[in-house]
């Protein structure tokens, strides 16, 4: 991909998976121009803090300081969620009406809210519906084919085993933001300290990078280049 603006969707299965998961890559793109849209599977309506009124409050609110737009899902709720044909559908929707050269979502891991693990495979599946020109639930939009499908970890636990696929992003210059960012989903920080968690994984990813403050994507497929001036910079770890 070149230094162009780019369409970014990221997608959530909760109102604040996005902003800790990778908000600060979010802010960096938004940041140059990059045109953002979220897309969220649920309003909490499971969790122990916070009713979805408020969650889906805190979540508009981010996509505000974002200038990003978005939109809700209906599929049964928090801790409801399931792979199926109409939940595919349902995101390749949204892939087609944003439009996204990168698509943002969260990993597979095991370890970590099974409702991350379920939209990780719906944005997988989604990814090649929203190809198919003859899907006669999606006949209304052109289809769509991303440049690129990078994941992200919510939890520290859905980080394991991802190592040999990781991305560093360097967020140092957005890093006082992404505090801003995780500071609107005040539910979830009534009884853990979520942001002194992320910040902490921010700064040992940046101090291993040679920069103040990173987070990682991951790629669930290989890259294909031209030449090698398409390859990006390494980083390498002292």
């Amino acid at each position: 991909m070149s230094d162009s603006k780019l369409r970014i969707l990221g997608v959530g299965a909760h109102p604040d998976d996005l902003e800790f998961g990778c908000g600060g890559v979010l802010l960096a793109e938004a940041g140059r121009g990059s045109e953002i849209s979220l897309c969220i599977c649920s309003r909490g309506e499971a969790g122990s803090n916070g009713a979805p009124n408020e969650r889906e409050a805190e979540a508009r609110s981010v996509a505000q300081i974002l200038g990003a737009k978005i939109d809700f899902l209906e599929m049964g709720g928090d801790a409801h969620l399931e792979i199926c044909a109409v939940n595919n559908i349902a995101i390749a929707r949204q892939i087609r009406i944003a439009r996204p050269d990168v698509l943002l979502s969260p990993v597979a891991s095991p370890d970590q809210h099974p409702d991350h693990i379920v939209v990780s495979h719906l944005c997988r599946n989604a990814v090649r519906l929203a190809r198919y020109g003859g899907l006669a639930e999606l006949r209304d939009l052109s289809p769509h084919r991303i440049g690129s499908h990078l994941e992200y970890a919510i939890t520290p636990s859905a980080e394991s085993g991802q190592e040999q696929r990781m991305i560093r992003v360097d967020i140092s210059e957005y890093f006082a933001r992404w505090v801003e960012l995780m500071e609107c989903h005040q539910t979830q920080l009534r009884t853990r300290r979520y942001i002194e968690l992320q910040t902490a994984r921010a700064r040992l990813l940046g101090l291993e990078s040679g920069v103040e403050y990173a987070q990682a994507l991951y790629a669930p497929d290989a890259f294909l280049i031209k030449n090698f001036s398409e390859l990006p910079p390494s980083v390498h770890l002292f």
